[in-house]
């Protein structure tokens, strides 16, 4: 493909070769002074640097399972709201309960369930054949399979191609792909692209990039009646797994999709009109980016929580000699907060275990507690435009924290305090 044939509609030929980012690698190598090209690198280094940070912070159970687990079920109601599916978090923990107990589940429920299962394939996919990864057709077809299956879809079959012509985007156009021939065709040579290049060393054999370029090329051959764009992104997910990019949850690019569904959208056509795939590209890179550093306070803030219980059952040991002395009530209460995250402050009284715990107590003894914390920097209250009054732990004292070995070796901490 020339130059000028770089900046021309796209066409079924053109499409089946998958070399738009070859060809455009061409165009920036003749651009020494393409000023892209600068911020394309430092994103890509960013990305690589907060991806080892996450990948050398230290993992617990319970919290890395909490964050996997909010996080995935993020990405479903993102890559179901891409769709036009509006489901809530509750209603997407609600339908992986019932499906555990073989419910029956409501449209959406299954939608859900469904992209679960998808999420789960992939993970078990991965880790089975991680050494030798070969990407095949028969994959691709499994998580369309997966996701549409159990829902009645006008003229889809799951896992199988279509064998009609479709239109898609917005404003709609009429599919690259007009056969089951073709698409066939195209899909083998998909495969193909998707599994070359391996051992090449090209700017644009990352594996960010090679996702993010496959979402398009199987979003642009639409080979299914419906279930498209879940698939595609699917198999972006895959990719970035496979290539053990940001485990934590590799899937969290439908998030950035989702959050800006016009733009993407728009960029997918532009692709279209122009074959020019670099927009695309680098503002995919820009929100993955800033979903992988997401990711970091995620995973920051969990070593936060855990620092910050070390540091209150360390005051509740030393309580006869450090200037903040706390007693086991609170530090109950803080590891409360800790889990709960912000919460009203009435939800927290009304819980079983603080009234379990002030049961035997006079009723200004709670306050005490709380004046306590308060007073100590321990604590945030605030009021929200509702009127309600909200509590969380103080995880910034931490900064203001300075550990100091006296003579005799023992460790003494200093901090700042509040008095009001």
């Amino acid at each position: 493909m020339s130059f000028k044939e770089l900046y021309m509609e796209l066409t079924y030929d053109k499409l089946i070769k998958f070399d738009l980012i070859e060809n455009f690698q061409e165009k920036l190598m003749s651009e020494k002074n393409f000023s892209g090209f600068s911020e394309f690198f430092s994103i890509i280094q960013e990305i690589q640097s907060t991806d080892q940070f996450i990948k050398d912070s230290p993992s617990y159970p319970g919290s890395t399972n909490k964050i996997i687990r909010g996080e995935l079920i993020s990405a479903i109601g993102a890559t179901l709201a891409i769709e036009g599916s509006t489901i809530q978090r509750e209603e997407i923990e609600e339908s992986f309960r019932k499906a555990d107990l073989n419910e029956k589940l409501e449209r959406i429920e299954q939608e859900a369930e469904n992209s679960r299962k998808v999420y789960q394939f992939i993970i078990d996919m991965c880790c089975e054949k991680k050494d030798n990864f070969i990407y095949n057709e028969q994959m691709i077809k499994q998580i369309h399979k997966y996701f549409t299956e159990d829902i009645n879809y006008l003229s889809n079959r799951p896992g199988d191609y279509r064998d009609f012509i479709v239109s898609f985007g917005i404003p709609r156009m009429d599919g690259l792909c007009r056969t089951r021939t073709e698409i066939e065709k195209a899909m083998k040579n998909f495969i193909n692209w998707l599994n070359s290049d391996r051992n090449e060393i090209s700017i644009f054999n990352d594996p960010q990039i090679k996702a993010i370029l496959a979402h398009y090329y199987l979003s642009e051959i639409h080979p299914f009646a419906d279930g498209n764009g879940r698939t595609a992104r699917a198999l972006e997910a895959l990719i970035l797994f496979v290539n053990g990019i940001n485990n934590y949850c590799f899937w969290s690019l439908a998030n950035f999709w989702s959050l800006h569904r016009n733009e993407y959208l728009i960029h997918l056509r532009n692709i279209r009109l122009t074959c020019d795939p670099w927009e695309f590209l680098l503002w995919g890179m820009k929100g993955y980016l800033a979903e992988i550093k997401r990711v970091k306070y995620l995973v920051l803030k969990k070593v936060k929580q855990l620092m910050f219980m070390d540091y209150i059952k360390y005051l509740l040991a030393n309580k006869k000699t450090e200037e903040v002395k706390i007693n086991q009530r609170i530090v109950d209460i803080l590891n409360i907060l800790v889990k709960s995250g912000k919460i009203p402050m009435d939800k927290l009284n009304s819980s079983p275990t603080i009234k379990a715990m002030y049961r035997n107590s006079s009723p200004s003894t709670k306050y005490k507690d709380i004046r306590k914390m308060v007073k100590k920097g321990l604590i945030f209250l605030s009021e929200e435009e509702n009127g309600k009054v909200y509590i969380e732990a103080n995880l910034e004292i931490l900064n203001f924290v300075v550990y100091i070995y006296n003579p005799l070796n023992m460790l003494t901490i200093h901090g700042i305090f509040t008095d009001s």
